[in-house]
């Protein structure tokens, strides 16, 4: 990875407004910056353990934290049903959402994929 760290002010604008609206009491440890060849990706390293990825244009692609759950509102509704009804006691820890859909890692180490309609269609553990 070419990872190379970055000042906060280097940041997408749509980025810079997404932590100060969602996570204005976070403390930010680092950020990188990955230059791919089909689109630059922003990793925001916060003091908790969270990670941000954003794309580009500033949007974030992947949420994860290892020490706490990801906070529902970035979930699908559809998604929370199915997680709940199948699974109560696990968190979700890690969220990426991609053209196909989403892909979720919960605290009981299942990885989840759901289609654009929310609708769970593979299974690892």
């Amino acid at each position: 990875a070419d990872d190379t760290p970055i000042d906060y002010e280097q940041l997408p604008s749509a980025a810079k407004t997404f932590i100060q609206s969602d996570f204005p009491s976070l403390q930010i440890s680092f950020i990188t910056k990955d230059p791919d060849l089909v689109d630059t990706t922003y990793d925001v390293h916060f003091s908790n353990g969270l990670i941000v990825e954003f794309n580009s244009k500033g949007e974030w692609k992947e949420i994860s934290c290892n020490t706490e759950a990801i906070a529902d509102k970035y979930i699908p509704e559809k998604i929370l049903s199915t997680i709940s009804k199948r699974w109560p006691s696990a968190e979700v820890r890690k969220i990426e959402r991609y053209r196909q859909g989403y892909e979720l890692e919960l605290s009981n180490r299942l990885e989840l994929k759901f289609n654009k309609q929310c609708k769970l269609v593979e299974i690892d553990d």
